[in-house]
């Protein structure tokens, strides 16, 4: 079994109160499922930032590689704690891995990071195929997938007849008002929707998803409507969220993967990128405006069988082809095969 160096942000944005982070459940917790927990080192590097600085917390990781001289040194960077210089000088002790998450709206970043390490990923194939067109051969796509112990189908009993579980964005108030004022119910959860911007837990948030009929997958990038351009334009804070808006892409995310591995029925916005993943309208459904998404929530909570059907379907294929410890298990031997 290969020796794995993991250097991730273990609690969620560093904060032990909101719980592990989505590295420690999505990388960290596949690659111990998959390669053994004696196998990986866990480097909390954001912690170590926040009670060492930054060089110190740098001249440890260096001094952790080359004694415990791992075959892989796998990296999810956040800003920038790393010290470009000691990051570079890793390539040479063992194969160094930077695992990017958001690189479609990222693209400065990722760019300027990536000559640093042997080896980078991105989820998105869109940038894949830029980066391959681009003359990179040292990229990998490893699409988020979702962690099988803990996004899991339960055979609840549906009290909802669609949620939505996500971060607040304007346009996605917008949806979720209109979508009400059509007529239709929506239970919303995630951070920023209310005063104590609360967020569920990965359990509950397994709870919902199975306990839901229509699961929405709802768009954070696609702002340039101009039915809600106008809206917004009513609200100064509204108008601010939208100026500070860094998210002005669409890519395929983890929570298309982690609705569908609970077998819950998917709707999602129609992300470029996403047939790759799952065959639209048979394991996932998906909307392309306001008016096609009422008609389609519509349509669904009509037709059970046929939504159970796309549900059963999509969580099938889910369980097959993209769970985080089969694409984890493929970087680390597609890493190690190339040397």
């Amino acid at each position: 079994m290969p020796n794995i160096f993991l250097s991730i942000m273990k609690y969620d944005y560093g904060d032990s109160q909101r719980g592990f982070s989505y590295e420690y459940n999505n990388l960290y917790l596949p690659l111990c499922d998959v390669f053994g927990k004696d196998n990986i080192y866990l480097f909390d590097f954001f912690t170590l930032f926040k009670e060492k600085g930054k060089n110190e917390m740098n001249l440890l990781l260096k001094e952790k590689i080359e004694s415990f001289k791992p075959d892989i040194a796998l990296f999810a960077l956040f800003e920038d704690e790393f010290d470009e210089k000691i990051v570079n000088s890793l390539k040479g002790t063992t194969n160094t891995v930077v695992y990017f998450f958001d690189d479609p709206w990222r693209t400065k970043f990722a760019n300027y990071w990536k000559q640093y390490f042997n080896y980078f990923s991105t989820p998105d194939y869109t940038m894949y195929q830029r980066y391959l067109s681009d003359g990179n051969k040292y990229v990998f796509f490893t699409p988020f997938g979702f962690n099988k112990n803990i996004y899991k189908k339960t055979n609840v009993e549906k009290i909802y007849d669609v949620s939505f579980v996500g971060g607040y964005s304007p346009l996605r108030e917008w949806t979720i008002k209109k979508l009400k004022s059509n007529g239709i119910n929506v239970n919303v959860f995630g951070r920023g929707w209310n005063k104590d911007k609360s967020w569920l837990t990965e359990k509950e948030m397994v709870n919902v998803i199975n306990q839901s009929k229509i699961n929405l997958n709802l768009s954070n990038a696609q702002s340039y409507y101009l039915p809600f351009l106008f809206w917004s334009l009513c609200s100064y804070k509204t108008v601010k969220d939208l100026l500070l808006l860094r998210k002005t892409i669409e890519q395929v995310k983890g929570r298309h993967y982690e609705i569908n591995g609970c077998g819950g029925f998917q709707l999602s916005f129609n992300i470029p990128g996403l047939e790759i993943a799952y065959e639209i309208g048979k394991e996932i459904a998906v909307y392309s405006s306001i008016d096609n998404l009422i008609e389609k929530i519509n349509y669904y909570l009509k037709n059970e069988n046929e939504r159970e059907a796309i549900a059963n379907n999509g969580y099938q294929r889910s369980l097959k082809d993209h769970t985080a410890q089969i694409y984890l298990e493929n970087l680390v031997n597609k890493v190690i095969g190339e040397n």
